[in-house]
């Protein structure tokens, strides 16, 4: 786990689920703590193999700002240009911002986990 060693910051952590790359995030995502989502989502995002998934699991996020989208739009970016996906996990506060900006077309948006994880449903 990594973690932003600040009262009101941000930690995340990443796993692998069934061949799917998940980075957790919990906290505040605003300008001050959004390179610290953005770096490790664009990580994975170039290291996912073609076709691949990175799920960000934003449920337990309790503040998201303008900066949260943008890191979002550049993994986005990054997988659906190698034939990847990027699948969101939202809390409600993730879901109106992202639906406030028309993002919840462009983006594949899920309400838990298991939801964002069809291959390890189907495999188990």
């Amino acid at each position: 786990m990594t973690s932003a060693g600040r009262t009101g910051g941000v930690r995340t952590a990443t796993r692998e689920i069934g061949g799917v790359v998940v980075l957790a995030v919990r906290g505040e995502i605003d300008i001050a703590t959004a390179e610290e989502v953005r770096g490790p989502l664009v990580d994975l995002a170039g290291r996912a193999p073609g076709g691949g998934v990175v799920v960000a699991d934003l449920a337990e996020v309790g503040f998201f700002s303008s900066a949260g989208i943008e890191a979002l739009l550049v993994a986005h970016e990054r997988l659906r240009d190698s034939g990847g996906a990027l699948h969101v996990v939202t809390a409600p506060i993730v879901r109106r911002a992202l639906v406030a900006v028309g993002l919840d077309r462009a983006l594949d948006l899920y309400d838990s986990l298991d939801e964002a994880l069809p291959a390890s449903r189907e495999s188990g």
